[in-house]
């Protein structure tokens, strides 16, 4: 029967090789879980008595049990990791490949200070002065490591822009993990124990680290900058549309002024047919006085300022290319989304509508919408004629008709939507193309 002492060193070094990790892998994650804080943290905890228990094998039961208790450890914690996180596959496996690699770089190195200052307990399994230097490796490594989550990472992964980035680049981290593989395991002549005593393995593999954080760093901030590309063309967008309203609300005051300018003269010249009793000419010229007003179209669909300039817009373009424009929408002034959010909901799914459209050979082209604020939730449905075809990514995503590639617009919306903790749904049936999202206050 092992020591109380022996039993707690086993503990605290199972909890300091596995809850800071943990936590660290979460933290970019922590407002995207798929479940409740209680069952995650339940979880969580279990997890962290397997861990205790793996490590209390390896320790206390004769023969080496190591590789196996590390590879039960990786596999439940990865599976842990991918059914609790409700995130894009290729950002949870970048996520926690890159964990998995710092985490080596803990271990290594807290192993080599351990031969350094302990020899003689270095060759022992989780002793206290292993801890010891892991817990102080620990303290060194979590102020760079937790400013670069939480500054430059975390913004990354919180973003949805086109998707295609995180399919991919996924593999750097796998290569860095690979070379962690080869180092420590693919070197028969040595143990992974001899190769992390020697300081000059454990100085490559640091120097490998610094390396691919370094990559890290470079890819997540070209992935912000992209975002933040996409963000200014929205806001570009939306700016278009407004000076859009803008100019055809100037030319409707125009107009009006002209018309009451003029009316003096129409009067004169009607009384001059009555005073003749030439009616057929009175009627000849109403209809065409009635055909020269101002166009009596509607200048505001909804209080909402924001919503109101892009179906403005969209409306005078559909009317540009003989698409039937209708809108149903009621949209308050004070609404629980943003302005630039709720532009780019409409201005992607009507710019979408209308594009369809105008591909479209038929006369019966038309686009319909309808938006409403209904309780806590906010509904939109952009319905318009397509005849085409759907493409959908493996995972589901919209592929272009426009470009090669995943549909921005869609991607764009579908972000928003999630952003509200809402849902978006696009499907094509009997000749339409129909596009819902709902948004819910927080």
């Amino acid at each position: 029967m092992p020591s109380v002492s022996r039993i707690l060193e086993v503990l605290v070094y199972s909890l300091l090789n596995f809850f800071p990790f943990l936590v660290l892998a979460l933290y970019p994650f922590r407002h995207c879980l798929r479940f409740s804080k209680v069952i995650t943290g339940t979880l969580i905890g279990f997890l962290t008595v397997i861990q205790v228990l793996l490590g209390a094998w390896v320790s206390f039961v004769s023969g080496n049990h190591s590789a196996i208790a590390s590879a039960v450890s990786t596999i439940l914690y990865a599976a842990f990791y991918f059914l609790a996180v409700k995130k894009h596959f290729g950002k949870t496996l970048f996520t926690l490949l890159m964990i998995s690699n710092l985490a080596n770089l803990a271990v290594i190195s807290a192993k080599c200070l351990e031969g350094l200052f302990f020899p003689t307990l270095a060759t022992q399994d989780y002793r206290w002065s292993f801890s010891l230097m892991l817990f102080a490796v620990e303290a060194v490594l979590s102020v760079p490591v937790f400013l670069y989550m939480r500054s430059v990472y975390t913004p990354a992964v919180e973003k949805e822009p086109s998707g295609l980035e995180w399919r991919y680049i996924w593999l750097i981290p796998v290569t860095f993990y690979l070379m962690w593989y080869y180092v420590l395991y693919g070197n028969t002549s040595h143990s992974s124990l001899e190769i992390a005593l020697q300081p000059k393995n454990t100085l490559f593999l640091l120097v490998i680290n610094v390396g691919a954080f370094l990559i890290y760093y470079i890819v997540t901030r070209l992935v912000l900058e992209q975002n933040r590309s996409l963000e200014l063309q929205e806001k570009n967008h939306q700016l278009t549309m407004q000076a859009m309203e803008y100019k055809n609300l100037q030319e409707k005051i125009t107009d009006a002024r002209r018309a009451k300018h003029d009316v003096r003269h129409h009067i004169a010249l009607m009384q001059n047919y009555l005073a003749d009793g030439n009616l057929d000419a009175l009627r000849e010229y109403l209809a065409r006085y009635n055909e020269s007003l101002p166009n009596d179209s509607l200048i505001r669909f909804c209080e909402n300022t924001a919503a109101n300039a892009v179906l403005l817009y969209f409306s005078q373009q559909a009317k540009d290319n003989d698409v039937d424009f209708i809108a149903q929408v009621e949209i308050p002034e004070d609404i629980f989304i943003s302005d630039t959010d709720l532009s780019v909901l409409f201005g992607n799914l009507i710019e979408n509508a209308l594009e369809a459209c105008r591909n479209e050979s038929g006369k019966d082209r038309k686009i319909m919408i309808r938006a409403s604020l209904i309780g806590s939730s906010f509904c939109i449905t952009v319905d318009n004629t397509f005849s085409g075809a759907l493409r959908h990514t493996p995972d589901g995503m919209l592929v272009s008709t426009k470009h090669k590639g995943l549909g921005l617009g869609t991607q764009s919306v579908k972000s928003i939507a999630a952003q509200y903790s809402g849902i978006c749904r696009f499907e094509m049936r009997d000749g339409m193309f129909y596009a819902s999202v709902m948004c819910n206050r927080s």
